[in-house]
């Protein structure tokens, strides 16, 4: 541990020459020295005190600057579940177009009025388009009824064709 040259040179000089010895510049010269080490001793620790409170500045920013970061993560996270949410609003909405899709096949599979290899199915939105190229008016007609009979339709759009 290292120590205060001051306070080394006040014990050196009261050991050498006791400040009660009969020399007045000499017992001036101790009492200037101990002066000086009580102020030496006093302006450390205002000097501590300093760096203390600037210390405890910076740490307040550094708080600051990390909570700021924090609501930052915080909002940001709030925004991708919301986009995830939205993503799997729109990834049912897709599941369910596909389901209305099989549905209406597995349908036109089952009927003996439609040929469901000549019907091709589009849903959109819960929108149905028919396509493709049928025998006659009553298949046309079978069809359409058949889709709309699909729990979720909202519409059917036919653009089917007699085959010649």
């Amino acid at each position: 541990m290292k120590k205060n040259n001051a306070s080394t040179y006040l014990a050196i000089i009261m050991v050498v020459f006791p400040l009660g010895c009969a020399n007045p510049n000499i017992r001036q010269a101790g009492e200037k020295i101990k002066e000086s080490t009580v102020k030496t001793g006093e302006a450390a620790k205002d000097l501590g005190r300093g760096i203390s409170e600037e210390t405890a500045l910076i740490i307040d920013e550094i708080k600051k600057g990390t909570n700021v970061v924090a609501a930052e993560i915080k909002e940001g996270g709030i925004f991708v579940s919301q986009k995830g949410a939205a993503l799997a609003n729109k990834t049912k909405e897709e599941l369910s177009d596909i389901a209305i899709t099989a549905k209406i096949k597995a349908k036109y599979a089952q009927s003996s009025k439609v040929s469901a290899l000549s019907i091709n199915v589009t849903t959109v939105d819960k929108k149905v388009i028919l396509s493709g190229k049928v025998h006659c008016k009553e298949e046309i007609v079978e069809a359409i009824r058949l889709a709309l009979s699909i729990e979720g339709v909202e519409d059917v759009t036919s653009r089917l064709e007699i085959r010649d």
